[in-house]
């Protein structure tokens, strides 16, 4: 059976393959029978060398002769597994790391490059990790590697942010808390805290309705999570759902709604009486929403496939909660390939934003709600398609939520959550009225 060890550098070359590294992991960790231990270890393995890729390959370098993208996939991804051991996994010796790392060359059929691996790591071992970037002159490329992100996403940081731009990007290693949603057709808060309390998961209230914060344990495969009281979502997704301050009876039209979480959300505040739409590109992507509705026991909910830019309706609708397709910078530590993805790459998202935006807008009757939300931490993508659109458009007023969460910017009257300021990942909400 594969150890913890051998299942992370499966999981990291199947990700080099372009596999996703939470679908991969989910699947890998399926398989292969790891106690909760093992599983543990395994995903925070996978996620940190991941996440640290760039300074690894940094450290590497300067002990391997040869460009790293030549090594054998199987011995790259040992070295890396090895050195993130190393530097950034405290509970580990360094005699397992380096030793259990020539052992995996066994198990890969790779046994010709065990004493390099060994060498290698050895040397790596007695190195400070800022040897990586302290001889870095060019400072873009200095962060680049301290924070291991690509070079365009650094310069695009540092343009926006200035002087936190640093901040911001240590941030984003942290790993954000967990938070539960109330299914308040169910139970009320207090009661869903001491169900969870009894199974020995510590939680406490937040400052938004039907949200708690888990402090310690893993709600994953409580009475409480396997009977619909309770299921995990981030703090913004619920925030930009109570932004929307849905009520019994509104008609709500819920655009890129999958995979379904804040339609949930709506209709729980709902009581899930009235109506609404939860539309989406992608069909596939539709059945996640009837699924997610099914188990809540939500009866208000129709699904319905559409370009949310083009969608169109002869009726007006109280509420449209556009949260658009977007870079995801704001996810980072969830999904540390994003680290890599060049921002020029999605250069043409905002175009596509502020078409889905009026749309919606378009589409809110009289004195309704729009909702905007990302979760990116992009001006281009947040603020400025929100400045835009009240420029190009009169008769709509930017409005704060009642509730603003401590850690929380305001910007203009719309809600941004920064890496590092909350305890959760990076999200922008706007509540626009129609006047």
């Amino acid at each position: 059976m594969p150890n913890a060890r051998e299942t992370a550098v499966e999981v990291l070359m199947r990700c080099e393959r372009g596999g996703y590294s939470n679908l991969v992991l989910m699947n890998i960790l399926s398989e292969n029978g790891l106690d909760a231990r093992d599983r543990a270890f395994c995903t925070a393995l996978v996620y940190g060398t991941l996440s640290r890729k760039i300074t690894i390959d940094a450290i590497l370098s300067r002990f391997v002769s040869r460009d790293i993208s030549r090594l054998d996939m199987e011995v790259r991804q040992i070295l890396r597994t090895g050195v993130y051991q190393i530097f950034w996994m405290d509970s580990v010796p360094l005699r397992a790391a380096i030793n259990e790392s020539v052992e995996l060359c066994r198990r890969f059929r790779k046994s010709s490059a065990s004493g390099f691996v060994n060498a290698v790591l050895r040397k790596v071992s007695s190195e400070n990790i800022s040897s990586a970037w302290s001889d870095i002159d060019d400072e873009t490329e200095r962060m680049s590697v301290k924070y291991s992100m690509c070079q365009g996403l650094v310069e695009l940081l540092a343009e926006q942010y200035g002087d936190e731009a640093e901040s911001v990007m240590s941030a984003m290693f942290r790993r954000e808390d967990t938070y539960l949603r109330v299914n308040s057709l169910k139970c009320g808060d207090e009661q869903a805290a001491e169900k969870l309390r009894s199974e020995g998961i510590e939680v406490d209230e937040t400052e938004i309705p039907h949200c708690l914060r888990v402090l310690s344990g893993n709600p994953v495969g409580t009475t409480a999570a396997g009977t619909g009281l309770v299921r995990i979502q981030s703090f913004p997704a619920q925030y930009a759902a109570y932004a929307a301050s849905a009520v019994a009876g509104n008609r709500v039209l819920d655009m890129c709604a999958a995979p379904g979480g804040k339609t949930v959300c709506m209709a729980q505040d709902m009581k899930d009486q009235g109506d609404i739409i939860s539309l989406d590109i992608n069909a596939k992507r539709l059945k996640l929403i009837d699924r997610l509705v099914q188990e809540q026991n939500i009866s208000i909910v129709k699904t319905c496939k559409g370009d949310a830019s083009e969608y169109d309706d002869p009726e007006s609708y109280d509420i449209v909660l556009c949260d658009v397709p977007c870079s995801g910078y704001g996810e980072i530590h969830s999904k540390p390939e994003l680290r890599y993805k060049d921002p020029s790459i999605s250069e043409d998202l905002p175009d596509l934003q502020y078409r889905i935006l009026c749309n919606g807008a378009r589409l809110t009757r009289q004195g309704g709600r729009v909702i905007y939300s990302t979760c990116t931490i992009l001006d281009r993508e947040n603020i400025g398609i929100i400045r835009r659109f009240l420029k190009e458009h009169d008769g709509y007023s930017l409005r704060k939520p009642d509730i603003v969460p401590e850690g929380a910017l305001i910007i203009d009257d719309a809600i941004s959550f920064t890496p590092g300021r909350h305890g959760s990942e990076g999200f922008f909400v706007a509540m626009l009225i129609k006047m």
